[in-house]
Formats: structure tokens, sequence, C-alpha cells
């Protein structure tokens, strides 16, 4: 009998321990994917470049994935590429150095398609069992129409929104009332009139709207060049209410153009009352604490497109189709879009791609100089959706602002500038197809 319960004793045990070895969790998930379980998988290195980000993945967006990257996949190490000099995605591809992981947004990552290093990313999310219901949907389909056939290149890490930033201290200093929500592009120009004035030697700008013409464009839907056809489309109407609408703002006197940048002349001489912008709250917490008095309000709407701003410029990181680490780059990326890392660079005010009420309202918490301001005022608006681009269209919009600031420069009249407008992009078109 004695024999009997130790052997039903050891079976049992060994049921136990076999059971415990099991490379599947109760949830359905490998083991490998439980935090810190990757302490005995071999050490690599991915090397993670971009293209045109601007400061999307700087040392504070680094500073939150490696923290969290080390906590759950320690075998894995990130080697940000600078986007300058020998290490921006164009010179490490010119030198055949081809990354692992690269951002770009979406509106560029077409482009990649030809070089060979984009591929559809959904079979291997599918595997990985990553869920792609937690993003916003206009997101996803912003990130799908970069591909013809509806192909998944990456998934969105960030996004950018457009809203109206103003110096509180310049409508201080002249009695007027603060920008408000739900303003329209007349009823700011007629604002901006207020604030444009000299005072004390010193020359206040009421209103720039950053970018020339390309971002007042967005919100009507309206492009350079057609992306089937690859002809000039700017001779419109509709072009040139969006010329006519940055004449009636350069034309402000004392709000001319000027030649340094906007954003500079709101955060650091202060004498521009309102910069319509994408979203820059970092940059402006530092200028704060060199004295700027600045809020934030919704971003001004077309009468017959309220609450509308322009394209999102969703940030999209990829696996390149080369690289030999897609198990592991895969797992980066859905790291990087989860609930808990959003969360963490929602707190420093970062724009997640995910539809979660929690990482929306956590925007910029952690930072106390952004804690009294209207940060609700960016939901208010929403982008429209990201057209499906022609390959030229950079340098289509381009030539559309060398017309556009001929227009506000008094040397063009707004027809003469859109006809001209249209015959140079398709010169150039012409060119650019003949070249290949």
């Amino acid at each position: 009998m004695r024999k009997i319960i130790a052997m039903m004793s050891f079976m049992f045990l060994s049921s136990v321990i076999a059971s415990g070895c099991s490379t599947t969790s109760t949830g359905g998930q490998p083991n490998g994917d439980q935090p810190g379980s990757q302490n005995n998988a071999s050490p690599v290195t991915l090397e993670v470049a971009s293209s045109g980000i601007g400061a999307t993945m700087d040392e504070e967006f680094q500073k939150v994935v490696q923290q969290f990257l080390a906590k759950k996949y320690p075998h894995i190490t990130l080697h940000f590429n600078p986007e300058s000099g020998s290490t921006t995605l164009d010179a490490l591809l010119a030198a055949g150095t081809v990354p692992d992981l690269f951002v770009t947004f979406n509106g560029a990552l077409a482009g990649f398609k030809d070089r060979d290093l984009l591929f559809d990313m959904t079979p291997l999310f599918k595997q990985a069992n990553v869920d792609l219901g937690r993003f916003e949907n206009n997101y996803m389909t912003d990130v799908k129409n970069a591909s013809p056939t509806g192909e998944l290149y990456g998934l969105p890490i960030n996004v950018n929104y457009h809203a109206m930033y103003y110096n509180k201290g310049i409508f201080d200093k002249f009695g007027v009332p603060y920008p408000k929500d739900g303003m329209t592009w007349e009823e700011l120009i007629e604002l901006a009139r207020n604030v444009t004035r000299t005072d004390g030697g010193t020359q206040y700008r009421g209103l720039d709207p950053g970018n020339n013409q390309v971002w007042m464009s967005q919100p009507l839907g309206v492009a350079a060049v057609d992306p089937k056809t690859d002809k000039a489309t700017m001779n419109t109407d509709q072009w040139k209410r969006v010329f006519e609408l940055g004449k009636a703002i350069y034309s402000i006197p004392g709000n001319e153009a000027i030649s340094g940048t906007p954003k500079d002349q709101f955060m650091k001489t202060k004498t521009l009352a309102v910069l319509l912008d994408l979203n820059i709250l970092t940059q402006l917490t530092t200028a704060q604490k060199d004295g700027l008095d600045w809020d934030i309000a919704q971003y001004p709407s077309y009468k017959e497109r309220p609450n509308t701003y322009g394209n999102a410029s969703v940030y999209v990181m990829t696996a390149t189709k080369t690289s030999k680490h897609h198990e592991d780059a895969v797992k980066v990326i859905d790291l990087i879009t989860s609930e808990e890392v959003q969360l963490a660079l929602s707190k420093i005010a970062r724009l997640s791609p995910l539809k979660s009420t929690q990482v929306k309202q956590a925007l910029g918490s952690d930072n106390p100089l952004l804690k009294d301001k209207h940060l609700p005022s960016i939901f208010k608006s929403v982008p429209v959706a990201y057209p499906i681009a022609s390959q030229y269209r950079s340098k289509a919009e381009s030539i559309g602002a060398t017309k556009f600031k001929e227009v506000v420069g008094g040397k063009l009249d707004v027809n003469t500038a859109l006809r001209q407008a249209d015959e140079e992009i398709d010169k150039m078109v012409s060119a650019e197809k003949g070249g290949k």
C-alpha cells in the first residue's frame, strides 16, 4: 500500500513540475511575453532610425520606452539613431545599413515601398496576438492608406494635433479677450487685428498660421497634385479661398510675414499673440520657465467644416522587410503601443493613437506647468482623413508655398499664382517621370 501511495505522490509531483515548465501561460500567451521572462533569450540589439518625425523620439520618449523594455524584454536593446548627419534614415540606407525598425509619418510611409523596406505586418501581429482594436479607427485607416491594397506596414505610436496657442500677456496688455474654443477663421482674424499693435517701440503681431498654406488647406481636403493622375490641382476655388485667407492674415497692418520663425517670435521674443501649430507642449513649458504666459484653445474652423483641423500626421513604427529580427521587432512595437506605455507617454504630453479615455485624460499630467492649461480644447476638433497622396506631394506643396509667399508679399495676385503653381507642378512631375 505504501508503495502505491508513494508512486501516486511521485506521479502527482511530476505532473505539477511538468505543468510548471509548460511554455504556455493560462492566458494562452507564451511565458516569454511575461515581465522578466526573457532572461534566457539571446541578447539582441535592434537598430532604430527615423525620417521626418522631428522630436517625436527624443530623449524623453526613449527614456520611457527603455524603462518598460528593460522590465519586460531585458534581452532586447534599442539603439536609436539620431535623425541628423550620417544617421538619418536616408544616410543609413545610402551606406547600406538597413535598420531593424524605423519611424516616419504616414504621409511619407508609402514612399519607402519602392525602396523594399515595407511589407504587410498583419500576419506577424496576428501571430503575436497584438490587439489592433485598441487604436482609434481613423488612425489605423490613415496608416493603411499608405498601401493601395490596405496592407498594414506598421502601427501608430504617436499622433500630431493642431491647436491654437496664445500669449496671455499680450492680450492682457491690450485689454483684449482671450481666444476661445469654436472660433472660425474669420473670427480669429478679427481678434488678431485687435492685438496687432506697436507699443513702446515693439511691434506685436496678432496671428501666424504656421507652415505657409499647407495647414490651412488640409481641413478642406484639397491636394496640390492628384494622386491618381499626378496632375496639378491647385487652380481651383478651394485653393483660391486658402490663398485669400492667408492674404487676409498677412495683410493686417503690422502682421506681415517675418524673416524669422513664428515659433521663435512666440516663445523667445514673445511678440506674437497667436500661433497655430502642432503639439509643441514640451517646447512651450520650456519657454514658460523663461517667462512666457501662454494657454491653448481649439484650432479655428472653416464655417462649413466645424470642429475640424488638418492631417493628424500619424507616426508609424514598422519593422524593415530585410531585418532578421522580426519577432523581437513586433514585441517592441506591441510594447510601445500598449496602454501601459502609452499612458506613460501621455503623461509627458505625447498624444496617443489609442481609444483609451484614461490615456487621453492623462495628457500632460506629469508636468506641473501644464496643470492649469486648457488641454481638453485639443479634443474638441478631429483631424480630417489623411489623404492618399501622390509621391510628388512634397515637391508640389513646396511649389505652392513659393507662390503663396509671393501672394502674401504682394508680388502676385491669387489667380496668377494658382495658375503658375499648376504649370510648375506639371513641369516638375513630367521632369521627375522623365528621369526614371
